[in-house]
């Protein structure tokens, strides 16, 4: 069983599992029949403008936000229909020179924007969103017609999508800079509408840096030694600037052999042979690894970290056993850490000080506790499985000379997609 293979299991065969026989076949189907809409929705396909926007309107409002404290907003907003209509939005109606406009008041006056649905700074990018609208269904509609034409491998169709997602974080090409959006968020929107790209979410970027040759390759590459990788480490390597190098340096290519190794899996309940779609679904699986289940949404009744962190899955899962302790311990930690910071700068007020003994405490612990959950992870993987990845040398690289060649890489996206576009032409694909 392979890597993907094996969380798939645990998902669809244990985290849904209740007392009840019947609700756990009902939980069970449940998340079925989630991954598979998003699988259907995420297929390749010719996209209207309002198609674009209903799958990207509400991203801003989860930006660096915990879903629980946006969802509730956000469906509420999404019901009464602020949102429907992309060129309301993008008109001085909804907002001006960054002031609020009378659609935004009488939706606050109504109480259907609410929380973060009613802050300025996340409506503009609502806005910004919807005023590139028209660009990025052309682009992603000239993808399409790319890809049908049959004269691109995936190799080049890959990296005309990552440019795609490129010019919406980064800017300078068709479509420019959405404000909002960064690499991640462009990725993901993408992955929605069916191209070729993942999402690095943060769990992803963890799970991905745990991998056996990747944690080799980013402590040989950024000269950790044979110190542990921390826990956040790659994911700082994921934002700003540098982030489309590294996405395309070390999480795109590892992800390619996830999905290669998938390729030779039968996935029961699940059809993956639509194009790019076991790419959706690799992509999905490891998000979904890590982070909160909400049963009201996906049928997970719990986390499976939580679940593979039991003593009796150490001997039925003893990889999975060993990586959800590092994810578990190494979040925590992580938590530690930034309380101890918190508590630091603080520690001028007296009655701050046992706050900042205690963070203290806390963090030496949970590092401790980090490291050992590390130390098993690296034994359980030492002599298993693991990717056959080629990564190359120039992984360093000067940041102000990199932001140049993001820009420049942006910026060559549409002459790309022209090119491709008139040799589709040619091919005879209407």
């Amino acid at each position: 069983m392979t890597l993907i293979a094996d969380i798939h299991r645990v998902l669809v065969d244990h985290c849904t599992l209740v007392e009840d026989e019947k609700q756990s076949h009902a939980q069970r189907q449940r998340y079925i029949s989630h991954v598979q809409s998003v699988l259907a929705d995420s297929q390749l396909d010719r996209r209207t403008p309002d198609e674009v926007w209903a799958l990207g309107w509400d991203k801003p409002f989860f930006s660096n936000v915990r879903a629980a404290l946006a969802g509730p907003a956000v469906i509420r907003a999404r019901q009464s229909g602020v949102f429907d209509n992309a060129c309301e939005i993008a008109s001085p109606e909804f907002m001006k020179d960054g002031k609020r406009g009378v659609l935004v008041l009488d939706g606050i006056k109504r109480g259907d924007l609410r929380g973060v649905c009613q802050v300025d700074k996340r409506l503009q990018r609502v806005q910004s969103y919807a005023r590139a609208v028209p660009q990025i269904t052309e682009a992603v509609n000239r993808f399409f017609q790319v890809w049908r034409s049959g004269s691109y491998g995936d190799d080049e169709l890959q990296a005309l999508a990552v440019s795609i997602a490129e010019d919406i974080s980064v800017g300078g090409g068709a479509i420019g800079k959405v404000e909002g959006f960064g690499f991640t968020t462009a990725c993901h929107l993408l992955a929605d509408l069916g191209l070729p790209v993942f999402k690095p979410d943060i769990w992803v970027c963890r799970v991905v840096s745990a991998l056996p040759s990747v944690r080799a390759e980013i402590q040989r590459a950024w000269k950790l030694g044979t110190r542990p990788v921390p826990f956040d480490f790659l994911e700082k390597k994921m934002v700003g600037p540098r982030a489309p190098a590294a996405y395309r340096r070390i999480v795109q290519p590892v992800l390619n052999a996830l999905v290669s190794d998938v390729q030779h899996l039968a996935i029961d309940d699940l059809d993956l042979a639509p194009a790019f779609l076991r790419a959706r679904f690799v992509d999905w699986t490891l998000v979904h690894f890590a982070i909160s289940a909400n049963a009201e949404i996906s049928g997970l009744v719990r986390r499976p970290v939580d679940l593979l962190c039991g003593a009796s899955e150490a001997v039925a899962w003893p990889r999975l056993h060993a990586l959800a302790r590092w994810l578990r311990d190494g979040q925590a930690a992580h938590e530690a850490g930034k309380k101890l910071l918190n508590a630091e700068k603080k520690r001028q007020d007296a009655q701050e000080l046992p706050v900042a003994h205690s963070a203290r405490a806390d963090h030496v612990l949970l590092e401790h506790r980090a490291q050992e959950a590390w130390a098993a992870w690296d034994e359980a993987t030492s002599s298993a499985w693991e990717f056959d990845v080629c990564f190359p040398d120039d992984v360093v690289r000067n940041d102000d000379a990199e932001k140049w060649r993001y820009i420049h890489a942006a910026r060559s996206a549409r002459t790309a997609t022209s090119h491709f576009t008139e040799q589709a032409a040619r091919a005879g694909v209407e």
